[in-house]
């Protein structure tokens, strides 16, 4: 019997070993964005995106290994095998660039708007008015947005991309162009940090119009494991309210 015990005791003693050694040493290689805050905050490793993907794979064993790109750049350090994650990304991205590998399900969305400054008296009703008016986006909104937003774009010779969102809150306040499009977290946030300084003069009104609705955005996952098991988790977060929680945690 006391052989038995000890026999038991070894077994699980060297499996817990394994599987701790299994996980421990296990790293994933993620590109987020570069510009991003609040959803990604390079300085801190931090945002509502890095919490997010942190929350549902740290608890696995997994250590997350940051790289921030500008979006065109992200989209190729997946393709060539640099990383083993790339966020911000839909159907749309994915058909694009003919991306292969494991779509998770739908993680956030960014709230788009166009911004214009009130002083300019704009009533934009649809995405078609935009096209006669400056307009600066962010990088490869021509591809993640549909159809609709990219003929939009094509016929206006005054639309322009950054991969610099803060430079878009920039431009806009120096009325170097006439509407910037973006997602209205990130603006709040960039007009703020504006705000501290004395550079800029950002306290003029600003009316912001709900054109493009709501854009869902998910991770692309090499593994079909890795994009199950943070499927997974992401569910767990949303059914214990942990989900919420980072989510406020930057409003």
């Amino acid at each position: 019997m006391k052989f038995r015990t000890q026999v038991k005791l070894t077994f699980v003693v060297c499996f817990f070993l394994l599987v701790n050694t299994a996980i421990s040493g296990e790293k994933i290689t993620v590109a987020f964005g570069e510009v991003l805050a609040p959803w990604v905050i390079v300085d801190t490793n931090q945002g509502i995106i890095v919490d997010l993907f942190e929350a549902a794979m740290a608890p696995l064993g997994y250590e997350v290994d940051h790289y921030y790109l500008p979006y065109a750049r992200r989209t190729k350090a997946y393709q060539v095998g640099d990383v083993d994650v790339v966020s911000d990304m839909n159907l749309n991205s994915i058909e694009q660039y003919d991306l292969q590998g494991y779509f998770s399900d739908i993680a956030y969305s960014y709230e788009n708007f166009a911004f214009s400054l009130h002083k300019n008296n704009y009533h934009f009703t649809q995405l078609n008015d935009l096209k006669n008016h400056s307009l600066l986006s962010w990088q490869d909104a021509i591809v993640h947005l549909g159809k609709e937003y990219a003929m939009m774009a094509s016929n206006n010779p005054r639309y322009s991309e950054t991969f610099d969102q803060s430079m878009q809150v920039k431009m806009l306040f120096l009325e170097r162009y006439e509407v910037i499009q973006m997602d209205a977290h990130i603006f709040d946030y960039y007009r703020a940090q504006l705000a501290k300084s004395t550079e800029i003069y950002t306290k003029v009104k600003v009316d912001r119009f709900a054109l493009l609705g709501a854009s869902p955005n998910g991770f692309l996952f090499k593994s079909e494991k890795l994009r199950n098991e943070f499927n997974q988790q992401l569910a767990w977060l949303k059914s214990t309210g942990e989900y919420q929680k980072i989510m406020q945690r930057y409003k």
